[in-house]
């Protein structure tokens, strides 16, 4: 098993089921992947929290951060951090609009321009019906130099995305075999993103970047993580999202339980049924 330190909660030890790749090499402590603590450690970029375990960050209510489809343990750590949006895509909630922080269809946000330092989509846009309104929502809703941090089954070498299903009409037509991910794997995957996606977002007007993030020492494996800013470019310090943590501070499992049970308990439970998978 590979050992490190997870830069999500700053547990040190053995990560597990290496052998899952990106979603697997979970942390002994809070249960995270791979992919979660890639995306982790690019936030720490963008809020200059390099080095330290998101843990440990210090709190900053002016950062606003919308996220879709979070997972695992670190959305109840960043909600106790930033003003931070949850949301899940449910067309009857958000047509109820009673819950305006946690349901959002990415394709048509509600929330006004200019609202956002960081938009986090983390193998969420595969499954987006119409990506590109997708994507220019992001950008509308980002302030200047707002960042959005994005990960999607990616193939770099591949120059064309892979369309899986067509979306030209009302109803989807299948052009290959269906693909689902997700909760209960219910979930359509529309595309299998090649290298043109980065031109995609060029044309909405990010500044793009596309980064090979791995980092054995954070239980990071080598995987595409693309990071696009609202601005004419895009400046990433080398090497910032690879630097190893600092050391854990405190009492990282008593600190896990009182944010996961005061802000999240459905979340608190699906880390002890994960926790007990392994």
């Amino acid at each position: 098993m590979p050992r490190g330190q997870c830069n999500i909660c700053g547990w040190s030890g053995e990560f597990l089921h290496p052998e899952m790749e990106r979603e697997g090499t979970l942390c002994g402590n809070c249960a995270s992947s791979s992919r979660l603590r890639a995306v982790v450690a690019w936030l720490a970029v963008v809020t200059g929290n390099e080095g330290l375990p998101l843990h440990a960050w210090p709190k900053d209510p002016h950062i606003a951060i919308l996220e879709s489809s979070a997972r695992g343990s670190y959305p109840v750590m960043l909600a106790d951090k930033f003003d931070y949006f949850a949301t899940e895509y449910d067309p009857g909630e958000i047509a109820r609009g009673t819950r305006p922080r946690r349901f959002a269809d990415f394709q048509a946000l509600h929330y006004a321009d200019a609202t956002f330092d960081v938009v986090i989509a983390s193998d969420v846009f595969e499954h987006v019906r119409d990506d590109a309104a997708g994507y220019r929502e992001i950008f509308r809703t980002l302030k200047p130099g707002g960042t959005l941090i994005l990960t999607v089954p990616y193939t770099h070498e591949q120059p064309v995305t892979v369309r899986r299903v067509d979306t030209s009409g009302e109803r989807d037509v299948l052009l290959m075999e269906a693909e689902y991910h997700g909760g209960g794997g219910h979930t359509l995957t529309y595309r299998n993103y090649g290298r043109d996606l980065l031109a995609l977002l060029a044309d909405v007007g990010f500044a793009v970047a596309h980064s090979r993030t791995g980092n054995p020492a954070l239980g990071i494996t080598p995987q595409s993580v693309i990071i696009a800013q609202k601005g004419t470019f895009l400046e990433i310090p080398h090497g910032a999202a690879q630097r190893p943590g600092a050391g854990p501070l405190g009492p990282l499992i008593p600190y896990r339980l009182f944010l996961l049970l005061k802000y999240n308990f459905t979340g608190f439970t699906r880390i002890v049924k994960n926790l007990g998978r392994t």
